[in-house]
């Protein structure tokens, strides 16, 4: 018998159905998950079948769309109902399609940061490690597809612990370069699959984004390594930068942006210096263009969250730019990232570090843009204080530039009053003349 037959017939001992999968979870059990793409949907469906669990709780790098589970549960809440929540499913970054859930409550959304989540994991009870997947490579090797995340550490955590793995195989998933193989000797149950993948494109055009992304061009310089994070505002200011030349991508996300750059010919790669000639991130979520794009591609490198978004590592790129949104920044320079809308942008603790990291690279840049206004420009997004509920995601400290459609506020090293001014110029014209009242009130100017 050949090698390859071996790894054939050991496989196929371990295919069970998404229910067989399901039925081995127990109650009290804490399940990891794959998120975004390679999210693994039969197995949620099939675990949503199970009404006899209670204490369970499944966790996941980003929710794109709700497990049925979660659908009960907050159909449940929409009628004045208590819901029955013997599964709770909890998430770092929240898709649209969650975003109902998780702001009321019904889906828990963790803020620890993304760096330390295995480091987490490793102190706390993982019962169970669901990973989504391609398939096996030629070599017999499971691969990781669209989602790195920290999935490595814990396959690694999970072999030194009695934790249950189960990969629920989808081959419509790219199979991906980079940290992304594990082997099927790790692998307790195998479910396989076929559905269609989650497809997150550049998005409808924003009326602001066109401003935005012109100031945003003139700040970014040929040959910058670009981090872009996943929000709809960020994404259509980056294909303004398609003038630009020898661009390069060091980023936790890999989206759209990045390949529309390469095809106009301004992102290139080959001036990057770390890790030259190659993307570095930690997931892809896109178009079905760009998913047959990264299949294979060794140009396309995915790897850990705690390797890509390590401060020294992104700060080893010169000319490093992160491009960030914010959902509001105060007159001192306190950047919101997060607010009780809970919309899809990246995690905090991400953003941060990118921020922070690229502005401290040599020649390099932390950007972030936000519309200057919301709610038809009734509200402001530029305020003398934060809203409650809104999360600092980069603290006054570390800020560097704001851009809004109104021009560019650059903060770092500038004084509490530079900064004021700099930041009402940016504001909409509308609520200028009340944020100088407010911040005279406040003693800031």
């Amino acid at each position: 018998m050949t090698a390859g037959s071996m790894i054939t017939e050991a496989y196929r001992q371990k295919v069970v159905t998404a229910e067989a999968a399901a039925a081995a979870l127990h109650n009290g059990d804490t399940a990891l998950v794959s998120g975004g793409a390679s999210s693994p949907g039969a197995f949620l469906e099939a675990l949503s079948a199970r009404p006899d669990l209670t204490r369970v709780t499944v966790i996941s790098p980003l929710a794109l769309t709700p497990p049925e589970f979660v659908q009960r549960q907050q159909a449940a809440v929409q009628v004045g109902k208590s819901p029955r929540r013997g599964i709770r499913f909890s998430c770092f970054d929240v898709g649209p399609a969650m975003k109902a859930a998780a702001c009321s409550g019904v889906v828990d959304v963790l803020p620890a940061n993304a760096r330390a989540m295995a480091a987490l994991m490793r102190a706390s009870k993982l019962d169970v490690l669901v990973v989504g997947s391609p398939g096996m490579d030629p070599e017999g090797n499971f691969n990781l597809g669209c989602n790195v995340d920290w999935m490595p550490d814990m396959l690694s955590m999970a072999e030194q612990a009695e934790t249950l793995v189960i990969v629920e195989v989808n081959p419509n998933l790219p199979h991906t370069e980079g940290e992304t193989t594990f082997r099927l000797e790790s692998v307790d149950y195998v479910v396989v699959t076929n559905r269609k993948l989650p497809e997150v494109g550049i998005g409808s055009p924003l009326l602001e984004a066109h401003a935005i992304g012109a100031y945003v061009s003139s700040l970014v310089p040929d040959e910058a390594t670009l981090h872009l994070d996943a929000s709809d505002v960020v994404r259509q200011v980056a294909v303004q930068l398609d003038t630009k030349r020898d661009l390069g991508v060091h980023s936790d996300f890999i989206g759209d942006p990045f390949l529309y750059l390469k095809q106009r010919g301004a992102l290139t790669c080959r001036r990057k210096s770390f890790m030259p000639n190659k993307w570095v991130g930690c997931y892809v979520l896109g178009s079905g263009t760009l998913y047959d794009y990264v299949n294979g591609n060794d140009t396309v490198g995915l790897y850990p969250v705690t390797f890509v978004a390590e401060a020294a590592n992104i700060a080893r790129n010169q000319k490093m730019v992160s491009i960030t949104r914010a959902c509001q920044v105060d007159l001192t320079g306190q950047v919101a990232g997060v607010s009780p809308a809970y919309e899809m942008a990246g995690n905090p603790g991400t953003q941060q570090v990118f921020h922070a990291a690229a502005s401290l690279s040599s020649g390099g840049k932390g950007i972030v843009v936000l519309p200057s206004t919301s709610e038809s420009h009734s509200v402001s997004n530029v305020v003398a204080h934060l809203t409650p509920g809104h999360v600092v995601s980069i603290p006054r400290t570390e800020v560097d530039t704001v851009v809004t459609e109104n021009g560019v506020a650059s903060l770092r090293g500038a004084s509490v009053r530079q900064r004021v001014l700099s930041l009402i110029a940016v504001a909409h014209p509308a609520h200028r003349d009340r944020l100088a009242s407010e911040a005279r009130s406040a003693g800031l100017i």
